[in-house]
């Protein structure tokens, strides 16, 4: 199990690297991105669209947060889909000539979209607290362990399953941009028709979402029966992926 952490680690900050390598700013861009993000869809969305929060004092920085939180959660899963595709199949010389858990090579970039969203989560805590934090905030990082068990069980799925159906890589950009509109990211939750309400309570992205906002921005605490039952979806999916990943692991020598 050391091992295996210590390699993880290693992939891990190799991810890292090699996304801004040759960038002036470097890893700064992890943080520099999400700020420009929120500046630009603030604009677009509270200036020109007029949306605005139920909750708070209908101010920009206060929609901004709201949003900046729901992209922050975005940001990780749209990360996942995007890269997830081609973490396998991008190291063939690891399938076919090395003895390498193969089932880490999904994980590291789960774990990179990971650093990139508690990056993104801690500049969210650092405004939010001017506005005050209540004691409910701490749970944060639990209302986060449901959407990092959905993150790993997606990449495993992805990563495997692209390796014999290439089109996945080509389809995942238009399925995290449609992911991005479905969810409340931009707007909040109440504002979908009671009609499809079912897209937010089935999608756990908007659930975390909406757990996050009621954490930093209203003191809110956890829907713990809401919690129990995402983490028990994300850990069978989790284990259901980690299986398949395995099962179909030998035929990947013969394809790639």
């Amino acid at each position: 199990m050391t091992q295996w952490f210590y390699v993880y680690r290693q992939w891990l900050l190799r991810e890292l690297q090699l996304r801004f390598r040759s960038s002036a700013v470097g890893t700064g861009w992890m943080v520099l991105q999400p700020m420009v993000h929120i500046l630009l869809f603030t604009l677009v969305f509270y200036q020109f669209f007029q949306v605005r929060w139920p909750q708070g004092d209908g101010s920009a920085t206060e929609y901004g947060l709201q949003v900046f939180i729901g992209l922050s959660l975005y940001t990780f899963v749209a990360e996942i889909i995007n890269r997830a595709p081609a973490s396998v199949s991008n190291y063939p010389y690891l399938v076919t000539k090395v003895r390498f858990p193969l089932a880490l090579l999904p994980a590291v970039v789960v774990g990179a979209a990971g650093v990139q969203m508690v990056l993104s989560l801690a500049i969210a805590v650092f405004f939010s607290a001017f506005k005050g934090l209540s004691l409910q905030a701490l749970w944060l990082p639990a209302a986060l362990l449901p959407l990092v068990g959905y993150g790993l069980a997606l990449g495993w799925l992805l990563g495997s399953a692209a390796v014999y159906l290439r089109d996945i890589a080509h389809l995942a950009p238009s399925v995290s941009s449609l992911l991005m509109f479905l969810t409340p990211i931009f707007y909040p939750a109440s504002m979908v028709p009671k009609g499809m309400r079912w897209l937010v309570d089935l999608n756990p992205l908007a659930w975390t979402a909406e757990c996050a906002r009621g954490l930093l921005m209203r003191g809110v605490g956890i829907d713990w029966a809401g919690w129990a039952g995402h983490m028990l979806t994300a850990g069978l999916l989790m284990c259901f992926a980690l299986w398949f990943f395995r099962r179909i692991q030998p035929g990947f020598s013969d394809v790639l």
